[in-house]
């Protein structure tokens, strides 16, 4: 009876260590395929989880200085192409383009009586040539008359008195011409002036034009609109709040392209070339996977796009592996990446 049930109890510590022992082999064997795994893995790829996504940031900034109206964004709402954003006071660029609407009309109405007056200079020009046309007329009939009538004088055919008449006459109509001809050249000149006049108000009527245009111009910046489909980043305006010139209203993240910059090790370039398929892992979806394509390669290393390049000359040198950066694009479109966010943590495996 007594070894009966003893026996029992000398079987259950050999069978609890079967099970460590059967334990311990699992994870023997698991640890050894997982080994296995990364040395494939690192023989087949090259790998980094140094990368980060990357995306277009558009600033949206203020082209003129004034208060806030109105605000038609939330923060982090999907924005399209040609939506109102922010509404600016327009109350003073207003009266600027009633002002320069109002100068545009005055330089036109200048034009119009300057040309008024090349017409006017115009007809005084040909009324002045059909006078000196008709005194060189009366001037060639009081020459042959003194011609004729020197003649009959020095015959005595007249009196002295009608001589002089004759003589008289010759003297009016030759001053008549001289007068004529200034005449004429006076109302050229003037006409030219007034053409003159025609193209300064011509140029002023332009000026006023661009001005009008300008204000109109200055007026359209008061609604500030999207300039591309996107996500708005955080709303940090006011209604009310004063805004000055290229200062900064919102930022959007552009949706239409995406894109990867992994940071490879130097030692890792050399089975790295452009043109390479990819597949990007993103952390922040449990490891969802990617098509990607190598793009291009950094020219330098990210040390030295840095604000402060490291200087290796100061005797102090220690040799740090550097990296290099390397754009891999999404072979998928915008759509499939909507929860692709910038600044997610990525790893990107390249196979050799």
């Amino acid at each position: 009876m007594t070894e009966e049930t003893n026996k029992p109890a000398g079987e259950k510590p050999k069978k609890k260590y079967r099970y460590s022992e059967i334990a311990a082999v699992i994870l023997l064997v698991a640890g050894s395929l997982w080994i296995v795994s990364l040395f494939l893995d690192f023989s087949l790829h090259i790998k980094t989880n140094n990368a980060q996504v990357d995306a277009d940031l558009v600033a949206v900034t203020s082209r003129v200085s004034g208060f806030i109206r109105e605000i038609r964004f939330d923060a982090y709402n999907t924005v399209n192409k040609g939506d109102t954003l922010v509404l600016l006071d327009d109350e003073e660029f207003a009266i600027k383009v009633a002002q320069a609407a109002a100068d545009l009309e005055l330089a036109r109405a200048s034009l119009r009586v300057a040309r008024q007056a090349v017409v006017t200079s115009e007809s005084q020009e040909a009324s002045a040539i059909a006078r000196l046309q008709g005194n060189t007329a009366s001037l060639e009939r009081a020459e042959k008359n003194f011609r004729r009538y020197e003649n009959m004088f020095a015959d005595s055919a007249v009196t002295r008195n009608q001589y002089d008449q004759v003589i008289a006459q010759w003297k009016t109509d030759q001053a008549y011409l001289e007068a004529g001809e200034k005449e004429v050249l006076a109302s050229r000149s003037a006409k030219q002036q007034n053409i003159i006049n025609v193209g300064a108000a011509e140029a002023s009527v332009k000026r006023k034009e661009a001005d009008l245009n300008a204000a109109m111009l200055q007026l359209s910046y008061t609604v500030i609109v999207a300039p591309a489909d996107g996500i708005a980043g955080e709303r940090t305006i006011h209604t009310g709040e004063l805004v000055n010139v290229s200062q900064v209203l919102l930022e959007m993240v552009l949706q239409n392209k995406k894109w990867v910059t992994a940071n490879f090790k130097e030692t890792q370039l050399s089975g790295i070339r452009a043109g390479q398929k990819a597949i990007i892992e993103v952390d922040a979806l449990g490891g969802k996977s990617f098509n990607g394509i190598i793009r291009n390669l950094s020219p330098a290393t990210g040390a030295r796009f840095s604000m402060v390049a490291p200087d290796n000359s100061t005797g102090n040198f220690v040799k740090i592996t550097q990296r290099v950066p390397v754009r891999i694009e999404f072979e998928a479109e915008g759509p499939e990446l909507v929860e692709v966010r910038p600044g997610m943590n990525v790893t990107v495996r390249i196979k050799k």
